[in-house]
């Protein structure tokens, strides 16, 4: 069979370790290159398909209210932050780009909605007391369920389980951000009440992770 160099494209001897040209290591074929860009999946495609025909109904309807009704440009609002949901859950699962890239598209969309709202508004307190607060913990609370979950730490029903305390710790916190920034004082209610729903629903999965356990042994 003959053989070319993958640097050169010289032909190599039969026998011959290097390129007699370049020196470099022989190979029958030229190395693959690494795309930037990868081509989705059509489980992703079909994914993406349906969540952004899922998004713009929302998005067209309060565009739609905001102008023959209030006209008071609420609906970039909400046209913005459909375009943050779509970038952050569109883009991981298609995987066109590499994770990093990924993520600081999606970083980069979070960071130009806030400054959108602050154009908006006109004030930037907001920003320090009350989105900062939440926008780190919920970075800290995906890291924690991406890195519990891809090692296997949590598996099964556990996962449900995990993610329903997250929640639970999320209500609370955002209730709590809330009131400090509003009231200057933290009096939580409403968090607490759906908190019950989702302690209960942990109840349920942890009770049916500890059946399964049962009936292998």
């Amino acid at each position: 069979m003959i053989m070319y160099c993958s640097h050169c494209g010289t032909e190599i001897p039969d026998g011959a370790s290097a390129c007699p040209n370049c020196h470099a290591t022989a190979s029958s074929a030229p190395a693959e290159k690494k795309k930037f860009f990868n081509e989705p999946s059509k489980k992703s495609k079909s994914f993406a398909a349906i969540f952004t025909a899922l998004l713009v109904f929302p998005a067209t309807l309060s565009v739609a209210i905001d102008l023959s009704f209030d006209k008071a440009s609420w609906a970039g609002y909400v046209v913005g932050a459909m375009l943050v949901i779509w970038v952050c859950t569109v883009l991981p699962a298609l995987k066109i780009t590499p994770a990093p890239v990924t993520a600081i598209i999606c970083f980069m969309s979070i960071i130009g909605y806030v400054f959108f709202i602050i154009q908006k508004i006109g004030i930037a307190t907001w920003l320090y007391q009350a989105f900062l607060p939440m926008f780190v913990l919920t970075a800290a609370l995906f890291a924690a369920a991406v890195a519990l979950i891809s090692s296997k730490t949590i598996k099964g029903l556990h996962i449900f389980s995990f993610l329903s305390a997250e929640a639970v710790i999320y209500l609370v916190a955002l209730e709590a951000t809330l009131d400090n920034f509003h009231f200057g004082y933290v009096d939580l209610r409403w968090s607490l009440i759906i908190s019950c729903a989702f302690v209960s629903v942990i109840a349920v999965f942890e009770a049916f992770s500890y059946i399964g356990r049962i009936n292998k042994k």
